[in-house]
């Protein structure tokens, strides 16, 4: 029989064993070092973290020594916070004359038009350490595959790759990148508008990746916007603005290193500016054994968002959902075209799109989703079926279903076992084709995957990987509600 010293250091060698499996290989990298001597020299806090490489997230932050549930991972003071509130006192500085023209612009603008001159710079500046460590592309993101090479308003898809992209991107996500692209051509042209003497962005490519640059990696500072402080803030004027506090106005911010921390659905952590030592600080509320990455949170989001955001996704996301508002609004459309027939209804096209009002007025159209933790179907969606069956399955009119729908949500309770039923069988069928539709879709992901060659690999690989796990969570939480 064993005794306690070999059961202890039995248990010895298995923390060491796990321990290895998340250790990193701290970087080397020149610009790294670099930029560590830089926040050195600006008053950063030494950190428990250094750059290093691991083999799940490739780039990400390591702690060089245990950390305890509320030490904190980073601080950074309030000189190296990029802020609005700083870039327009940069842009006075060079022409006071466009202090009417520069309030229009928003903090995201400003930002990403602070990015793009300082990736445009010939010559070194003050920021250089911090924007050599910054990506150089962002390949995994929909939007900077798909956002074209001249400015638009729209989605072009000019090659077949973009074609191919878009059709497999999930409904909800092709909406998503529809939207970002929209944004950016307004920010974009918002920007190119000014008039002065500043340099305009003209590179359209460069300013979609320095939209990116700001999308991805800016931090909330938990301020609300006050326009009426930006007059006072930016009169104050000092010759390097490293040097200049931020504002009450500023609600988001660039800061160096802190944005080297990667995304991770356990991570717990506590984010605050504190107004005493004027620095944004990042507790953790876990610890951290040496040589494991450290991780903050990025939101409860799901994967959709995560891959139309940031450009990856995270297996087994405990917050990924199925989107069925599309299938909601085409089961609409189908039901307004067979109301417009003859036939002995109480109920009309019009009186429909009545109901989709009453919908939206109580904030209950739209978001039906479900998730593959769920038992039973989620309060909004059941509420909008039930309110629209009633037209279809009932036949009653319009103010006799409103008055059913009501007492429903008032009340609780059974409806009826006939619009229990129709209302399952319609979710089992939805659930049955986007099942099928997934199935089929994954063979074609696996597909290009294996079309891949080497350079396009290094480029599109991972994009297409991402893919392929999304349509897979599709698919499980599919094939879970079309069972039930």
């Amino acid at each position: 029989m064993k005794g306690r010293t070999f059961r202890i250091r039995q248990q010895r060698r298995k923390q060491n064993h796990q321990q290895k499996t998340f250790k990193g290989k701290p970087s080397s990298s020149a610009d790294w070092l670099s930029l560590q001597k830089w926040c050195k020299a600006q008053g950063m806090p030494k950190s428990m973290l250094t750059l290093a490489y691991f083999s799940q997230t490739f780039r990400g932050m390591m702690a060089t020594r245990h950390i305890k549930a509320g030490d904190p991972l980073i601080k950074v003071p309030e000189r190296l916070l990029i802020t609005a509130s700083k870039v327009k006192r940069s842009i006075l500085l060079r022409d006071p004359q466009l202090r009417s023209s520069i309030q229009t612009l928003t903090e995201h603008q400003l930002l990403v038009y602070w990015v793009y001159i300082q990736n445009s710079a010939h010559s070194w500046t003050e920021w250089a350490w911090y924007v050599k460590t910054l990506p150089k592309s962002f390949d995994s993101v929909p939007l900077y595959v798909l956002s074209g090479e001249m400015p638009s308003e729209n989605i072009l898809l000019a090659s077949d790759f973009e074609k191919w992209l878009f059709d497999h991107l999930p409904h909800s996500v092709q909406l998503k990148v529809i939207e970002q692209q929209r944004r950016l051509y307004g920010d974009w042209k918002c920007t190119s508008s000014l008039q002065g003497s500043i340099v305009l962005p003209t590179d359209w490519r460069r300013y979609v990746w320095a939209w990116l640059i700001v999308n991805t990696r800016c931090i909330h500072l938990g301020r609300q916007y006050a326009p009426q402080q930006c007059v006072k803030c930016i009169t104050q004027r000092s010759d390097s603005y490293l040097l200049w506090p931020i504002c009450d106005c500023d609600s988001i911010a660039l800061a160096p290193v802190l944005d080297l921390l990667n995304h991770s659905c356990h991570a717990s952590v506590l984010t605050y500016f504190d107004t005493a030592s004027r620095q944004f600080v990042i507790k953790t509320l876990l610890p951290y054994s040496k040589g494991q990455e450290a991780f903050i949170s990025y939101g409860p989001h799901e994967n959709g968002f995560m891959l139309a955001e940031y450009g990856f996704v995270i297996a087994n996301n405990p917050y990924s959902v199925l989107t069925l508002d599309n299938k909601v609004e085409e089961w609409v459309s189908s039901a307004k075209n067979s109301l417009s027939k003859p036939r002995r209804s109480l109920l009309d096209a019009k009186n429909l799109d009545r109901l989709v009002e009453v919908l939206q007025s109580n904030g209950m159209w739209g978001d039906f989703t479900l998730r593959e933790s769920e038992e039973e179907l989620p309060y909004r969606l059941q509420a909008a079926m039930l309110l629209l069956l009633l037209t279809t399955v009932l036949r009653v009119s319009f103010k006799e279903a409103l008055s059913k729908w009501n007492h429903w949500r008032h009340c609780g309770g059974y409806m009826c076992k006939e619009l229990d039923t129709a209302m399952k069988h319609w979710i089992q069928q939805t659930c049955a084709d986007i099942s099928n539709t997934s199935c089929s879709i994954s063979q074609n992901i696996c597909e290009m995957s294996a079309k891949l060659i080497p350079p396009q690999k290094e480029q599109r690989g991972f994009l297409v990987h991402c893919l392929g796990i999304l349509w897979n969570d599709i698919y499980s939480i599919a094939s879970k509600f079309k069972e039930q």
